[in-house]
């Protein structure tokens, strides 16, 4: 019998080696020494990227403060229940439901519902669900990501009901 998908293991994240550490550092290092100007300019538009991100956060928190004030009676085992039990494996429910939890643009625990469009309810950057989020669930899930150009959800995860179903039809690894 399978684990209870409260006893599924968290995320762990692999730590940069010493190499792309050191190989990063010298890129800026060398950046600033050699063209100062271009140097200049990529610390410019980080500052710019960080106050437009200080400018736009509190309309992003009043966004999920509403969602949790009309979904305050919403939790894990609600958004579980809009799936079929007998078809889906609840490792994927939990692990998309925690792992969107963590990667929201806000602090506030929000309540998820399958409905939920990634990108425009949950706020979501489409290159953080691609480098990140996929990688994280698989893990947490036991599912391999090869192949997953014949998955018939490839292409179409604009929803988070896409995104379980996506990952239900990937295939085990073995390793879960």
């Amino acid at each position: 019998m399978r684990t209870a998908s409260r006893f599924m293991p968290k995320y762990k994240a692999e730590r940069a080696s010493k190499f792309t550490s050191f190989a990063f550092l010298t890129a800026v290092l060398a950046l600033f020494i050699y063209q100062p100007i271009y140097f200049l300019a990529l610390a410019g538009l980080g500052l710019l990227a960080i106050i437009c991100g200080h400018i736009e956060q509190p309309k992003i928190d009043r966004h999920f403060q509403q969602l949790c004030e009309k979904r305050k009676d919403l939790s894990i085992g609600e958004f579980a229940r809009e799936f079929e039990r007998k078809t889906v494996d609840t490792w994927i429910i939990r692990a998309v439901y925690e792992q969107l939890q963590a990667a929201l643009p806000t602090k506030q625990q929000v309540p998820i519902q399958a409905s939920d469009k990634l990108f425009n309810t949950l706020k979501l950057d489409e290159d953080d669900l691609d480098l990140d989020l996929i990688e994280q669930i698989a893990q947490r899930t036991g599912r391999s990501l090869a192949g997953c150009g014949n998955n018939p959800y490839y292409g179409k995860v604009t929803t988070v009901r896409n995104l379980v179903l996506f990952f239900n039809r990937q295939p085990r690894t073995g390793a879960t």
